[in-house]
């Protein structure tokens, strides 16, 4: 079955499964809202376009998206700084209409938020997930080099530099694209044509009610970023009353630095019987997800997510794409075990969708990954981003969606991929050259 015609066919059984339990939706609560307002934080997934016309774009979509929603449990909510876009310096062969943003995150906020205990005064910190390679490829030490955490928290204002000697025993760690991504976050200030303008989230933050509460969440490297954030800004600011919601996240650092966040943040769930998805302070995934597997390298250590398991996490694949999917695992524990430190997932709570069918084709192993990484985590929590009245912002701002190949490549661990088409460009290159010497 060709790419497109299957991928389609998962676009649609998902709409159905949207509507069949629309009728049935009732008000999201503070998880929900929570999940909702992440998923606002990713209107750009799909999309490339000018820095300009993507950071006017999302000026649009988040409100629209927080009023579509207001009937289901946003009312009330309201975005106070940003939302904001941004990109790195283009490289030589990429272009700004070409690429899509790096970063892009936002606060929202409302006033009697309930929660299992109580009512609150909140705000709500929403990271997108990843939508370029930058963070993870284009710097080549993303995952190979770490930084220490403790030393980057206390200076967070300084570009964060890889560190020199690692004692994965005794000091935290985090990955030099997480560090360079928390650097983007804390230090870029909001756009004149945005909320708060001209202040960073550490400036607006630090106007905040000590009584209110900060929760930071997203999802894919929003799931990374998103506790990381929260534990500097604890360690760094000492900023109190944080919950944390990160889901499908990938491991951001080693064991220490897991500790670290746990002992700040310790896990949080109502009383009763809680399902998987309401809860504090742990990383929300599903079992079937290939992106939380990443980085931890240790089988044994971390049973439930490892890069090990991404081989047969969809089934007995056959031998062809097995060995390329087992291609794309061997570069990534390389690269993990490069880093001289066993990362090690946070603390997460787990849903398991039933098993999808295994994919045959490389095609169908990208849809596959797709649908477990968004469309299962919708399902599961019951939240679906509003689709209607979008299509005309992304018209008026020139929006173009990103090929499946350009979407693959953005996620944690599948940013792998490029590397292969790199070097399958670089030999295309080289036989090209070598026919010319011939001849």
């Amino acid at each position: 079955m060709p790419f497109a015609t299957h991928f389609r066919i998962a676009t649609l059984q998902t709409s159905l499964t949207f509507f069949s339990l629309a009728a049935k939706m009732t008000t999201y609560d503070v998880f929900q809202q929570t999940f909702a307002l992440s998923l606002a934080a990713n209107a750009l997934q799909d999309t490339k376009a000018t820095l300009a016309d993507l950071q006017a774009a999302i000026e649009g979509l988040v409100p629209l998206y927080i009023a579509v929603e207001a009937g289901k449990g946003l009312k009330g909510w309201e975005v106070v700084w940003g939302p904001t876009v941004w990109k790195h310096p283009l490289k030589p062969d990429e272009t700004d209409e070409g690429t899509g943003p790096d970063n892009t995150w936002y606060i929202a906020h409302k006033s009697g938020v309930q929660f299992p205990d109580g009512t609150y005064d909140t705000y709500v910190v929403a990271i997108a997930g990843t939508a370029s390679t930058f963070d993870w490829v284009q710097e080549d030490f993303a995952v190979n080099n770490v930084v220490d955490f403790k030393q980057f928290s206390s200076n967070f204002t300084s570009p964060p530099s890889p560190a020199g000697s690692v004692n994965d025993n005794l000091n935290s760690y985090i990955s030099y694209g997480t560090a360079g991504a928390i650097y983007t976050l804390l230090n870029t200030f909001a756009p004149q044509s945005a909320q708060s303008p001209g202040n960073t989230i550490v400036q607006f933050l630090s106007t905040v009610p000590k009584t209110s509460r900060v929760i930071f969440t997203g999802h894919s490297l929003g799931g990374a970023l998103s506790p990381t954030l929260a534990l500097t800004l604890q360690v760094s600011k000492s900023l109190q009353n944080v919950l944390t919601y990160p889901t499908a996240g990938p491991s951001p650092g080693n064991k220490n630095f897991a500790s670290l966040f746990a002992s700040f943040n310790p896990i949080k769930k109502p009383g009763g019987n809680p399902l998987p998805w309401q809860g504090w302070n742990t990383n929300l995934f599903n079992t079937r997800d290939v992106v939380p597997q990443a980085w931890s390298t240790d089988p044994v250590a971390n049973p439930k997510q490892n890069l090990y398991n991404i081989v047969g996490i969809y089934g007995v694949l056959n031998s062809v794409l097995r060995i390329f999917v087992q291609f794309l695992v061997y570069i990534g524990i390389g690269r993990a075990d490069g880093s001289q430190v066993q990362y090690t997932p946070l603390q997460g709570s787990s849903f398991t969708q039933p098993p999808p069918p295994t994919p045959s084709t490389l095609p169908q192993f990208i849809a596959t990954v797709r649908d477990q990484h968004v469309n299962q985590y919708e399902i599961q929590l019951n939240v679906f981003p509003p689709k209607a009245s979008l299509v005309d912002l992304y018209q008026k701002h020139g929006l173009q969606s990103k090929t499946y190949e350009e979407y693959i490549v953005t996620l944690p661990f599948f940013e792998l991929y490029k590397v292969v088409l790199q070097q399958q460009k670089e030999a295309e290159l080289n036989a090209a050259e070598t026919k010319k010497t011939l001849w």
